[in-house]
């Protein structure tokens, strides 16, 4: 199975992090023990059970990670064969969302979804009553990065409800929108939610950037 950098990452900082807290409590361990045991770990291999310890947690932390993967990709691959086959627009709808919030950071993995996912996402974004629910897909735009979806975001930064603004930005910064420029920097200049305006700063940098 190939592995994502991003997945590489995070199986580096779950082994460091537990390495870490070895290396702790081993410190902690030490200063309360009473000297002759000091002096009987010092004559002991301790050296040896110290790889073979660091070893053995690199090794869990590993097959934990690639279990991890392999039951998300298992789910992922479920919830996809849903949406390609539903024709129900509210599962559609939960299973886009699904789909987009936990495939953010590997948007390459939401092609198996099709063609339809956009214009789901757009849908939502246009239609939804549910504010939390046009956030969603309005960050899902974003991760698509299909350019179709530029226009619906532009409109979505006048959305009453300062989150959706705020995705909306963002989503158009990762687009690389330059049309978008002089709305974002209206945002910028008056939008009253420090968050918008925030994103509107960062879509402003991704687009010169």
């Amino acid at each position: 199975m190939r592995v994502m950098k991003g997945e590489q990452g995070n199986i580096g900082i779950f082994i460091l992090t537990h390495l870490l807290v070895a290396l702790l409590v081993g410190f902690f361990l030490w200063s309360i023990f009473p000297e002759p045991w000091r002096e009987f770990l010092r004559n002991g291999p301790w050296g040896i059970v110290v790889v073979v310890l660091a070893g053995f947690i690199i090794v869990v932390s590993i097959v934990r990670g690639e279990r991890a993967r392999r039951e998300h990709k298992r789910a992922h691959d479920r919830v996809a064969k849903v949406f390609r086959e539903a024709t129900d627009p509210a599962l559609q709808k939960r299973a886009a969302l699904w789909l987009v919030d936990q495939d953010r950071d590997h948007p390459e993995r939401l092609a198996d979804a099709g063609p339809v996912l956009f214009d789901v996402l757009l849908r939502i974004l246009k239609t939804d009553p549910e504010k939390l629910d046009r956030t969603r897909a309005a960050n899902g735009l974003g991760v698509l990065s299909d350019p179709r979806a530029i226009g619906p975001l532009l409109v979505a930064t006048n959305d009453e409800y300062a989150f959706v603004r705020a995705e909306a930005a963002l989503a158009l910064g990762k687009l690389k929108a330059k049309q978008a420029e002089k709305r974002l920097r209206e945002m910028v200049e008056d939008e009253w939610d420090p968050n918008a305006r925030g994103r509107a700063r960062e879509a402003l940098e991704r687009i010169a950037g």
